[in-house]
């Protein structure tokens, strides 16, 4: 009974986070705070240590990237909260669920904002250096295949389900400069700064030197911008919503919590 309630319970939470964060863009404490309080109390209740142990180890490794500007504060408290309230307890659902929300969301954003670069214009000057980059991972990517493959280490439909969202990753990592620039990019006053904004790449060397390579802005790096009289600004805002991908991945690893480990080994 108790299991029921916690996959009910996280079923409700992965629908209204990514319900929010489409619509908002935010994920609110109001879903993810009850979240993780109940999925904690059911883990002691029912002895599953794998949740609790997993759940304090996402949410660390997921706040360290947090702070470096890479995800969410609301996306790390709810995959924390998916954590805790895993009904089976064990490590394959979490892979399952990791596996395709990025998966899925690697290829919706890569090839929707690919199009939209496309169709603006692709300035292929400014990418020169993210086309060269993406080249050589690509060749990696490709030896490295072919010596798992054939060392039978990872089965070939592993691969052939990589290939699409890996070559339309690609492409997004080779133009993203200019997808950053043309659609996340703003310029603003610093006044106007909210909690825990990301700079953008296109600003001043003063205003890098000054947060010391700290691409997220909390009130103090706001008033240490405000003291050394910068009035504007270049953030990142309208970023990906990862909320309706990370409902989508859990969605499968609930129905398949092996699937991911079927198709790798």
């Amino acid at each position: 009974m108790i299991n029921i309630i916690q996959q009910a319970i996280l079923f409700i939470g992965i629908l209204l986070g990514g319900i929010t964060d489409a619509k908002t863009g935010y994920i609110y404490d109001w879903i993810t705070i009850p979240m993780i309080i109940l999925g904690g109390i059911f883990s002691i209740m029912q002895f599953q240590l794998f949740n609790l142990f997993s759940g304090i180890i996402i949410f660390i490794l997921l706040l360290i990237t947090y702070k470096f500007g890479k995800i969410g504060g609301g996306d790390v408290k709810l995959f924390t909260g998916i954590a805790l309230l895993n009904p089976f307890n064990k490590i394959d659902f979490l892979i399952t669920l990791f596996f395709f929300s990025a998966l899925i969301a690697m290829m919706f954003y890569s090839i929707y904002y690919t199009i939209k670069y496309y169709r603006l214009g692709i300035n292929l000057k400014r990418e020169k250096k993210g086309i060269f980059n993406a080249i050589i991972i690509s060749i990696i990517l490709i030896f490295y295949f072919i010596i798992m493959t054939t060392a039978t280490i990872i089965k070939l439909n592993f691969v052939l389900l990589l290939i699409l969202p890996l070559i339309t990753g690609l492409i997004y990592f080779a133009l993203q400069r200019g997808i950053k620039q043309e659609f996340f990019e703003q310029k603003i006053k610093v006044k106007d700064l909210e909690e825990d904004e990301l700079i953008g790449e296109t600003n001043n060397e003063i205003i890098k030197n000054i947060l010391k390579g700290k691409s997220l802005i909390g009130e103090f790096e706001k008033q240490l911008l405000l003291k050394n009289k910068i009035t504007n600004i270049i953030v990142l805002r309208n970023l990906p919503k990862f909320g309706p991908f990370i409902f989508i991945g859990t969605i499968i690893a609930l129905f398949y919590p092996e699937l991911i480990l079927t198709l790798f080994l």
